[in-house]
């Protein structure tokens, strides 16, 4: 998307999407080629210091010494436009539309309000504007002339995908500095990669980012909870609604254990905050985690409308002040929430990703509160807990009052690479788990998963074995025939140690002294037993060559849990 630019009557240089849009006075002049916004943007520094340095008084040439400093400035650029020339002075003929489109003032028409209401507080591509014009069913051109209306009114503004910011980039949508760049028609361009599942983003390129909040009023909010909070959930809960309430604390941790309900835990909280008037989301790095939060979230709030956005959806753009998105959806918001509710912050592809954390932290309001869920913090999030920059809030025990089971490790004289010889299989040991329950097999690796399979099944071939990995296009289908139990052991890599709940599951990790199985990987794995009141205990092993710092580690927090749980009463 390209901008045409203008100088108007008093030698200030804008710019338009549309010639024919605007209202130009007959001294205003427009160029006749268009140019990207960042080009415009630097054009207008290098004309403001232009005119700072010079009086011009009333002279009558003013307007033409700088429309010709303009051309110099212009034509001295290192790219390969040809003399730029300007269009003969001329005045919008065609700039009204209909009321049944944009209008003006109260005559905004219908398609113009859903527009309005659907951009708020967001940050969008000409790509993402696209698509809302194919849901609204209207033009491509009538969506760029809602978007400048709201310019022109200082509700939003366009702004360069990739500014130049002296001799380095930087990308607006997500903050990533380390920018490809490139020889471009217009000169040296900039293309961010980090965000690109989201569509392109280059320095030829604009980005509408409007300035409002999401719309809402104080106001009672429907909230019916289909649960019984449990003692350690309740004291949980008031901390947040407390740390809410408290303006001199931005940022809190909830640390809890491995199936204690941290989710619901926060919707008291969330409904308070609605009923505010406040904007709400609800992010975390995995679309599973959001898909399996949604359908939670519209049952205990029937008469809120909610937002769920996976980047998968068939719809884009929705309405609602409670917005339920994976980390990658946030980029598309900006200063929206009051309230940011992040659940598995420690959890790829969120962990470490600099680009996801910044917009994350741009989609938050002035004053607004980030809270941060998970069984596993991270080093940056426990120092900023114990520096007093970050409330720790505790839930340490899970709704059944049972304590979490604790790994146990067994060791063998062999690694468990199926290319170096590994250890056979302990039939016994298996057949004893699968008698408690369907077996859960983590491996670190991809490329481990198949040989394991095979040697699983040559060693059970009555059993029903099979097991998936991120790309697997069977995934889903799997997935949910573990659910309902059609298998009697399954493998899996690292995608399943979050966000799934399995009935009587009893957990194994081979090769848990790998290095890609730190102590956060392996807590989480070994949450996946005993989660539910049916079945609250259930075996975890960590079979390894080697006793690791991690493991050990893993089993420490573990047991922490427990104690701190004990101590407080809140298990039996």
């Amino acid at each position: 998307m390209y901008f045409y630019l203008t100088l108007n009557e008093d030698g200030d240089v804008g710019y338009t999407f549309n010639k024919e849009m605007d209202r130009l006075s007959s001294k205003a002049g427009c160029l006749k080629i268009p140019l990207p916004l960042g080009v415009i943007q630097s054009v207008q520094i290098q004309m403001t210091k232009f005119k700072n340095q010079r009086c011009f008084g009333l002279r009558r040439n003013r307007h033409e010494r700088i429309k010709s400093e303009l051309c110099r400035v212009l034509n001295s650029r290192d790219w390969d436009v040809p003399n730029v020339s300007w269009e003969k002075d001329f005045v919008s003929l065609t700039s009204e539309m209909s009321a049944s489109t944009a209008g003006k003032g109260d005559e905004k028409g219908p398609v113009f309000q859903s527009f309005d209401r659907l951009v708020r507080g967001r940050q969008l591509s000409w790509e993402d504007l696209k698509i809302l014009a194919h849901e609204l069913k209207c033009h491509e051109e009538t969506i760029l002339q809602f978007a400048q209306i709201n310019v022109a009114e200082k509700k939003a503004e366009w702004i360069p995908a990739v500014l130049r910011q002296g001799e380095d980039w930087q990308c607006q949508r997500c903050g990533e500095k380390n920018i490809n760049e490139w020889p471009s028609f217009y000169g040296r361009a900039g293309t961010c990669l980090s965000c690109k599942s989201l569509g392109s983003s280059t320095s030829l390129k604009a980005i509408y980012r409007d300035y409002r909040s999401l719309l809402g009023n104080s106001e009672k909010v429907d909230f019916r909870p289909h649960w019984k909070l449990t003692e350690a959930q309740r004291l949980a809960g008031e901390e947040i609604l407390d740390f809410l309430k408290d303006s001199s604390e931005p940022k809190a941790l909830l640390w809890a254990a491995c199936g204690s309900g941290k989710t619901e835990v926060c919707f008291p909280s969330a409904a308070w905050a609605l009923e505010q008037g406040k904007s709400v989301l609800f992010a975390a790095p995995r679309q599973d985690v959001i898909n399996d939060v949604a359908p939670r979230l519209k049952r205990d709030f029937p008469g809120v409308d909610i937002q769920v956005l996976t980047g998968s959806g068939p719809i884009k753009f929705q309405k609602g002040r409670m917005v339920l998105a994976t980390t990658h959806q946030v980029l598309r918001f900006w200063q929206a929430f009051d309230l940011i509710v992040l659940d598995e912050m420690d959890a790829f592809p969120y962990r470490g990703n600099g680009a996801l954390e910044w917009g994350l932290k741009h989609a938050l309001r002035s004053n607004g509160k980030l809270l941060y869920l998970t069984a596993t913090p991270s080093p940056d999030g426990l120092k900023e807990v114990y520096l007093r920059k970050m409330r720790l809030i505790r839930l340490p025990a899970r709704h059944h009052r049972f304590p979490l089971p604790v790994p146990i490790i067994e060791r063998s004289s062999q690694e468990f690479d199926p290319e170096r010889n590994p250890p056979s299989l302990k039939r016994g040991r298996f057949e004893s788990l699968r008698h408690e329950g369907q077996i859960l097999v983590f491996v670190p690796k991809i490329s481990w998963l198949q040989p394991w399979i095979n040697r699983f099944r040559q060693g059970f071939p009555e059993w029903e074995i099979d097991g998936s990995y991120s790309s697997d296009r069977e995934r889903s289908v799997k997935l949910e025939n573990l659910r309902q139990g059609k298998f009697d052991l399954f493998l899996s890599t690292t995608i399943l140690e979050r966000g799934i709940t399995l009935e009587g599951i009893q957990v194994v990790v081979l090769g848990a002294d790998h290095p890609v199985f730190d102590e956060r990987a392996l807590v989480q794995m070994a949450g996946r037993v005993g989660r539910t009141r049916k079945n609250p205990g259930g075996n975890i092993l960590f079979m390894a060559h080697l006793e690791t710092t991690a493991m050990k580690k893993a089993i420490r927090w573990i047991e922490d849990q427990n104690r701190l749980a004990l101590k407080k009463g809140l298990i039996d």
